[in-house]
């Protein structure tokens, strides 16, 4: 097999974040509004913004200094031993893959307001097509996925400058409510506003193909998380404030609802154009969610976490075994309510996110004279700060919905013994020599 070189630069990398993450601005997020309110949503939203930005600096430096490709889990195996290494990888790609699920509902919502059509021949054929282009290498679906999220950033924008004027601070309360803030509201409100950012830090995946990861990782990284909260901020702001937090409370596509319910009305053709760009932002995630877990369940495969089959590759240099294991994972978890999805999603990764930063900063100690082109901002302060909040937003999701904490616990489990059998049955994992695409 013809070994694949690095072909990634910093804009791809900041293209791939903006993409796994776009999808959660066009649905999800909203589910926060009606229990707990505007303004909590807001402060749960900037804390969220600061512990995706301080995670995704500390994947940067990590990143940079050691390339791997299955990110997270490769750094905490460095720092806590290989059954919590692959403990994190599992929750993860797990997550990513059930993620691809809800990011299939949430288009089907859209394409059946924009289009008139939807269900499972759109989620068989949207998994389909991403499937082949994946298949075809990174190169092509790099392509039609940053174009893709580009796209949908400037809907987004659109949809911005479209509720405008429409913007009414009344709008952001219930009838005579006061806007207030608290912290059991904030507290309700942070598993639904990490869905803004969440998985940006993913595009640590990509460090094995990027060209030069000490300069390309960081840059990438920063410019994605800089353009989700400006985008963040606006869907949140002028979304709510132009409709109501009950009107697209419960929305499943919540940026339609918002200018459905304009009394004024919208342009036909602003509609059409926001829909369009919020079905192409959520094709773009569903494209990310499939490279970055194919990635991870690669990369666990071969460094010996996973089935060793997992970790071949076809001609193209994609990971092919783990590509159709993650859209049949995706087309399987698309059957399940998306608000549950979300949840499992968001308590799978932020356990991760706990172990990771912890992880960071044991790194930081015993990895003293390693070469780090680039370091993290704030350093083992800042990771502290959002390992806080990591744990603030894992106790959410518990309180939220206990269920989902239950199928961790049994995630969890099923991992640990899936690492102790291949690592009393299965060879030695060899030497990491080639690249994937």
């Amino acid at each position: 097999m013809t070994i694949a070189k690095p072909i990634l630069g910093w804009p791809h990398v900041a293209g791939l974040g903006i993409a796994l993450v776009v999808a959660g601005q066009f649905s999800g997020w909203n589910y926060g509004l009606v229990g707990s309110g505007w303004g909590n949503m807001v402060v749960a939203t900037l804390l969220m913004a600061l512990l995706c930005f301080g995670l995704a600096l500390c994947l940067a430096e990590l990143s940079a200094a050691r390339p791997h490709a299955g990110g997270l889990y490769f750094y905490c195996a460095e720092a806590f031993g290989t059954l919590v290494g692959s403990a994190v990888g599992c929750a993860v790609f797990v997550a990513l893959a059930i993620g691809t699920g809800a990011a299939s509902e949430f288009v089907s919502a859209y394409a059946s307001h924009v289009l008139g059509f939807g269900g499972w021949p759109l989620k068989f054929a949207l998994f389909g097509m991403i499937l082949a282009l994946h298949l075809r290498g990174v190169g092509e679906a790099m392509r039609w996925m940053m174009a893709a999220g580009m796209l949908a950033i400037m809907g987004i924008l659109l949809f911005d400058l479209a509720m405008l004027p429409h913007f009414d601070p009344a709008n952001l309360t219930r009838a005579g409510e006061r806007l207030h803030i608290e912290v059991a509201g904030v507290f309700a409100c942070i598993p639904y506003a990490i869905w803004l950012f969440i998985s940006v830090e993913q595009s640590a995946a990509a460090s094995e193909e990027v060209g030069n990861p000490a300069r390309d990782m960081p840059r990438g990284i920063v410019g994605a998380i800089a353009t989700l909260l400006v985008s963040a901020l606006g869907v949140l702001v002028l979304g709510a404030g132009a409709s109501g937090i009950e009107r697209i409370g419960n929305a499943a596509d919540p940026l339609y609802a918002a200018m459905a319910s304009v009394p004024a009305g919208v342009p036909h053709w602003i509609v059409v154009a926001v829909g369009l760009s919020g079905i192409l932002g959520l094709v773009a995630t569903l494209f990310s969610l499939i490279y970055a877990a194919s990635r991870q369940l690669f990369a666990l495969a071969r460094d010996g976490f996973m089935f060793a089959p997992l970790a071949r590759t076809n001609r193209f240099g994609s990971p092919h075994l783990a590509l159709v294991l993650v859209s049949v994972m995706g087309l399987v978890a698309s059957t399940v309510p998306p608000d549950r999805i979300l949840l499992a999603v968001v308590l799978s990764l932020s356990a991760a996110y706990i172990v990771l930063l912890a992880a960071f900063i044991r790194l930081r100690i015993i990895w003293a004279d390693i070469e780090r082109p680039f370091r993290a901002w704030g350093g083992i302060l800042m990771a502290a700060v959002c390992l806080l909040l990591a744990i603030a937003l894992f106790l959410a999701c518990f309180r939220a919905d206990a269920r989902v904490l239950v199928g961790l616990g049994i995630l969890m489990t099923l991992a640990a013994g899936n690492h102790l059998f291949l690592r009393r049955c299965a060879p030695k994992p060899t030497e990491r020599t080639n690249h994937v695409v």
